[in-house]
């Protein structure tokens, strides 16, 4: 990762990082590893907790704290550097608050005792619901805290969820930066499509001849569209911004507005890039609705929580739904199939990747590239310096690509001119036309934090 690197030996002469221990939450990949053994580098403690996305395990012999749940049997063992420490049920959400908690406890609370600083750099915004819990443990904890720094929409949302909820220190974003919209979302969209392809052949099905329904038609359910150009599917995208309808439109998809049918005329793949729950009871009764007998259910959002409803409705916590009686269930690699019988009609729905993101969920995969990556992870660098730098700015939400101090200090035109040169990366004309943009970005940004659907990157 040839940016992240050279912001990280840059910043190796700069002051502000002595008194600062990280705690760094992501994914429990190669690219995450990397990315902290930069944080490393540079600060003299790091606590890695990679909650359970996937199937991916921490690399044999890979040193200092690190947390990670591990799905087996249906239960999630707590594993620190692969000695377990405790166990809970399979809720993805109670296993990653236990995990935050117990690094909390052994790492992190006796640092800050001795008058550490607190970086939290992080996917997923989890801190922000762990806090109650640290707090009866180290009640002064949001005063050690120097600031977090964001990378999705969705954990940027739990900073502003609570009603009247101030900011105790800043919470810096990349999750509407120019390169998450521009670039990443290009790659995220092409390895949601080539994943959940692999995991359709398991299941005797493919993207060709099939209905395609993209949940979510903003950043990265647009670019699913582009990945999905010429594999012979029925594209259409379900949104409840009549804007984006409207762009979807223009770009000749069907767009509805709310749940139809007509959405499942045929077997169709859904793919959720919503960051939140995407498939409801009334989708799940428009499915039984229509003519088609599959549906096939793909996460593109880095969370559990597309086909929340679904889950709860196979374990009852959901009402019944008169006339749909349960037939058996069949499992594979990457799915589970489940079948139904619904007024006289067979229905099958396969949930795929266990309802998780499928471009993390294969054992061994990687959802980007190093050197896509690099660029996301630069900028995140970037800002957590400059939270170290700057301990007296406001505590407020701070959101690269808005217009405010950081975004000012922390050039993406520079970076992505820099990333294009230094890979021998082709390009042509003006980077912002050439990277084909959704039409809506300065709409997308402003607006992601009120919208009912936008993606969760």
């Amino acid at each position: 990762m040839k940016l992240l690197e050279q912001t990280a030996k840059a910043a190796e002469a700069e002051p502000g990082r002595e008194d600062v221990v990280v705690l760094h939450i992501n994914h429990c990949m190669d690219n995450t590893f990397y990315f902290n053994d930069v944080l490393k580098s540079l600060f003299a403690h790091v606590t890695l907790l990679t909650p359970p996305y996937s199937n991916q395990d921490i690399p044999d012999g890979y040193p200092g704290s690190c947390y990670h749940g591990v799905r087996r049997d249906g239960v999630y063992h707590l594993m620190k550097n692969r000695v377990e420490l405790d166990c809970c049920g399979t809720d993805f959400l109670a296993s990653t608050m236990l995990l935050l908690e117990e690094a909390f406890r052994r790492d992190l609370i006796p640092l800050l005792r001795q008058g550490k600083k607190l970086l939290i750099i992080e996917d997923g915004g989890y801190h922000f619901e762990a806090l109650p819990r640290v707090k009866r443990l180290f009640p002064e904890v949001e005063a050690r805290v120097i600031g977090v720094v964001e990378q999705t929409t969705s954990g940027t949302r739990r900073s502003m969820s609570r009603q009247g909820y101030r900011y105790a220190y800043p919470c810096a974003s990349v999750a509407r930066s120019d390169i998450k919209m521009h670039v990443e979302s290009i790659f995220i969209g092409q390895r949601i499509v080539e994943e959940l392809g692999l995991m359709l052949y398991e299941a005797d099905a493919f993207f060709p001849f099939h209905s395609v329904l993209l949940v979510g038609y903003g950043v990265v359910g647009r670019s699913c569209r582009m990945a999905l150009e010429g594999r012979f599917c029925q594209m259409e995208t379900y949104d409840t911004d009549p804007r984006v309808r409207l762009v979807a439109e223009r770009d000749g998809v069907r767009a509805y507005s709310g749940p139809d049918p007509e959405m499942f005329s045929w077997d169709t793949i859904v793919i959720g890039c919503v960051g939140a729950p995407s498939f409801g009871e009334e989708m799940l009764r428009a499915f039984l609705e229509g003519r088609g007998t599959s549906v096939y259910l793909a996460s593109g959002s880095s969370k559990e929580v597309e086909f929340s409803y679904f889950l709860r409705y196979l374990t009852g916590r959901e009402a019944e739904i008169p006339g749909l009686v349960p037939k058996g269930r069949e499992t594979g690699r990457w799915y589970n199939c489940y079948r139904f019988r619904y007024c006289g009609k067979e229905k099958n729905v396969y949930l795929m990747a266990e309802g998780k993101p499928v471009n993390f969920y294969r054992e061994g995969v990687i959802s980007l590239t190093h050197r896509v990556i690099d660029l996301v992870f630069t900028e995140m660098l970037r800002m957590a310096l400059y939270l170290c730098r700057n301990r007296n700015i406001p505590p407020q939400l701070y959101i690269l690509g808005e217009d405010n101090p950081m975004t000012r200090a922390i050039s993406e035109q520079e970076l992505l001119h820099r990333w294009f040169r230094e890979n021998r990366f082709w390009y042509r004309g003006e980077l912002e036309a050439f990277l084909r943009p959704h039409p809506l970005t300065d709409e997308l940004r402003k607006n992601t934090w009120e919208k009912d659907y936008g993606e969760d990157y």
